[in-house]
């Protein structure tokens, strides 16, 4: 979708949304919307379930945990030329 000098997407979380940040599970407690900005940027204050905060912008969170890739060879050469 293109959008024109005048036209703003809505914020992509809001507050009380459940995000993920480093693979960590957190709510949004504060939102600002940037439309000023070249590139309009949301920015959030998350908040961890050891209720430590972060603050965050829109394109370092995540809607879903990420997935853990299990790499077979890279964790095959992890133990080789290792001695015991």
């Amino acid at each position: 979708m293109v959008w024109s000098a005048g036209q703003r997407k809505m914020p992509k979380f809001k507050i009380g949304d459940t995000v993920f940040l480093d693979g960590r599970r957190a709510k949004v407690v504060w939102l600002s919307e940037n439309p000023s900005e070249i590139e309009a940027m949301d920015e959030y204050i998350v908040e961890f379930e050891n209720k430590q905060r972060q603050f965050a912008i829109s394109s370092t969170l995540a809607a879903e945990k990420p997935q853990t890739v299990y790499n077979r060879e890279h964790n095959r050469d992890r133990c080789h030329g290792q001695t015991y």
